[in-house]
């Protein structure tokens, strides 16, 4: 079986590591006669990957690096072909979308061990490609919203709150207007280009667009702001989110922000914000609601290209290039 891999030292011998010594792209290698994976367990399924996608930060999980040894790849869609005895939801045949745990991935594949509880039937209105550029994207999006930020689903009444998202125009950033939006609140997506992004921005919903430089300027502060950036961003938020407002933070590279900020006086004056961090986890129910957004016609994953398995360590390195476009670039195994 073909599949990604990283190799686990440096050219010199140095064991990659996480956060010291995290791998560079060139550490990405595709082998060919990875054994086939097997189920073991009850919960377990087997799929034919059709579709993966590429993450901004894939090398920067700590779950890669000893003692895990994670696989690389988590967005998956792709067809079950094979089931434990026990299996209860899903049948031989059936095409599935999800997110694999980032203690295990594996989805730069050709097969993956996925599980029922990472899995969902995928709507038949998404292409395989369009299914793997959501999940990963629209659950971190939902649970940073639904879940940690504790606000209530569209379906439940609530008082509109005011909103920042930064990086709002990225893979994560398009959803969490586009969630918020639909709950009803007033949005406002923060860029580094307005120019760039701000009409994309408006065509999905944002009430508002501002560039960063701009946060000194902004008159009303905001019940919730989402950074999907980090710093040097993510500290300028301190000064734009209310005093008893949240702040949710989500990328790797933000990981302990809220005791690095402290230590720096970044956050001073601000005790009362709930200031969060988390990593986003596989979910059924987030997956349900992302569904019922993909056939109501609402959401949709968006492709921006489609790349070979051969190709992903190239596809990972464009991933950081700012300006190429709104959407997930797709592995295709």
């Amino acid at each position: 079986m073909r599949a990604a891999r990283v190799r686990a030292t440096s050219p010199n011998g140095t064991p990659y590591a996480f956060p010291n010594n995290v791998a560079p792209s060139s550490a990405i290698e595709i082998h060919s006669d990875i054994p086939k994976p097997q189920i073991s367990q009850p919960g377990e399924l087997l799929i034919q990957v059709k579709a993966s996608t590429v993450f901004r930060d894939n090398l920067e999980w700590n779950e890669l690096y000893p003692p895990n040894h994670a696989l690389l790849g988590n967005d998956f869609a792709g067809i079950v072909v094979a089931v434990h005895s026990s299996e209860q939801d899903f049948r031989i045949g059936d095409h599935v979308y999800g997110m694999a745990h980032a203690n295990r991935g594996g989805t730069w594949a050709e097969y993956a061990i996925v599980t029922s509880s990472e899995a969902s039937k995928k709507p038949a209105n998404l292409s395989w490609e369009e299914a793997a550029a959501l999940p990963g994207s629209a659950l971190t999006a939902d649970q940073a919203l639904f879940v940690h930020a504790g606000l209530e689903t569209p379906a439940q009444q609530q008082p509109a709150k005011r909103i920042l998202i930064t990086g709002a125009s990225g893979g994560i950033g398009m959803y969490l207007v586009q969630f918020a939006v639909a709950a009803g609140h007033h949005v406002v997506g923060a860029t580094s280009s307005t120019e760039r992004n701000g009409a994309f921005l408006r065509s999905i919903g944002a009430h508002e667009v501002v560039e960063y430089g701009d946060f000194a300027t902004l008159d009303n502060k905001f019940d919730l702001v989402v950074d999907s950036v980090g710093d040097p961003v993510l500290a300028e938020c301190w000064g734009v989110v209310k005093d008893d407002g949240t702040l949710v933070s989500f990328d790797a590279c933000s990981w302990g922000y809220i005791e690095e900020h402290e230590r720096k006086g970044i956050s001073k004056g601000k005790e009362g914000v709930r200031a969060l961090y988390f990593i986003a986890e596989p979910s059924r129910v987030s997956m349900g609601r992302i569904s019922e957004h993909v056939l109501k016609g609402t959401v949709k994953g968006r492709v921006l290209k489609t790349v070979a398995l051969n190709d992903v360590r190239e596809a990972y390195e464009s991933v950081h290039s700012r300006g190429i476009g709104h959407g997930k670039i797709v592995v295709v195994p």
